[in-house]
Parts: C-alpha cells; sequence; structure tokens
C-alpha cells in the first residue's frame, strides 16, 4: 500500500480561532471548560482494518446536530498529502443508516494545497441531520472517513494560482 498523506493537528491558536468563525462562540478564552482539553485528545484519523480505504475521522469534542438542521465540525486536523491525489471526505455509513446523517456538501473534497492555507488547512466537516431525531456524537466519535485518490487534470484547464483560504477561497 502506498502513503500518499500525513495527518497532523493544526496549532492550538487555529483550533481555539475556528470555534469563533463558526459562530459557536463568541469568546472561546471565556469558556466554562478548556478547549484544550478537547485540543489535547484530538486523534488522528486512522484506518481499522488492512483493507479500509477510509481514515476514520473522530469528534474533537462533543457534537449535537438538531434534527433538520446542520452545524460545522472543526476537527483540529490538517493533512499533508502528495501532489496528484485528493482527500476525500464522506460520513461513516452507520451514521448515514442509522441517523440519516449526510455531508452539508455531499462529498467533502480536500485538495493538496489545502494544507498551506492561512487557517493551516484545518479540515471543517459540516454535518446535515436529515432525521427526526438530534444526533449527538460524544468526544472522539468517529463521524466521518477520509479517501485518498490520485486525480487527473484536463489539458488547459489553468491552476496557475496559489491558494490562500478554505471553504469559498477560490471563488464561489
Amino acid at each position: 500500500m502506498k502513503t500518499v498523506a500525513e495527518f497532523e493537528k493544526v496549532s492550538y491558536q487555529e483550533f481555539k480561532n475556528s470555534f469563533k468563525g463558526l459562530g459557536y462562540i463568541e469568546d472561546p478564552d471565556k469558556l466554562e471548560y478548556s478547549l484544550s482539553e478537547f485540543y489535547d485528545k484530538i486523534k488522528l484519523p486512522e484506518r481499522k482494518t488492512s483493507g479500509s480505504a477510509g481514515h476514520d475521522i473522530s469528534t474533537s469534542l462533543p457534537v449535537s446536530v438538531p434534527a433538520g438542521e446542520s452545524l460545522v465540525v472543526p476537527t483540529g486536523l490538517k493533512c499533508r498529502m502528495e501532489e496528484g491525489y485528493v482527500m476525500l471526505i464522506f460520513p461513516r455509513s452507520s451514521l448515514g443508516i442509522r441517523f440519516q446523517m449526510m455531508l452539508t456538501n455531499t462529498v467533502g473534497v480536500i485538495d493538496s494545497d489545502y494544507y498551506g492555507a492561512e487557517n493551516e488547512g484545518h479540515i471543517l466537516i459540516s454535518v446535515t441531520n436529515n432525521g427526526n431525531k438530534e444526533i449527538n456524537l460524544f468526544n472522539g466519535t468517529r463521524f466521518a472517513q477520509a479517501v485518498f485518490v490520485p486525480y487527473g487534470v484536463a489539458a488547459g484547464s489553468g491552476g496557475t494560482e496559489k491558494r490562500t483560504g478554505g471553504i469559498g477561497s477560490t471563488g464561489g
């Protein structure tokens, strides 16, 4: 099996800042609990079996998604990958089947140059609860999976600009 990527934690400062930008918390420094406790427990994704294509991604803190609503989950993770590969993110099948949880954008696409973005390449995953009951994911719950896939490009398709940000940073 060829190794094409390596997961890492983002800095604590980036992890903390991500909560401000998502509207979770106005001032993360005034929390009743310490975000650093959750940060310290972030698990790097792993494959559970030798034949698994998916690297399981866990929640970095407890998450509750009310029925019919969506929530962006900061993972605390970034990933360095070889050029010519893309990381695709899917929900774990069991959560989709049991709770009708899906990714809000259906499939997350993380490009190899996202690692160097201004937010350190922090992987944020938006989930939607299409069920009729609240979904509660405890800290460390495996909720998504990352699969690495090689890709090609079309002749004359451009792609000469340097990435600076994340979601919507390339226009749109």
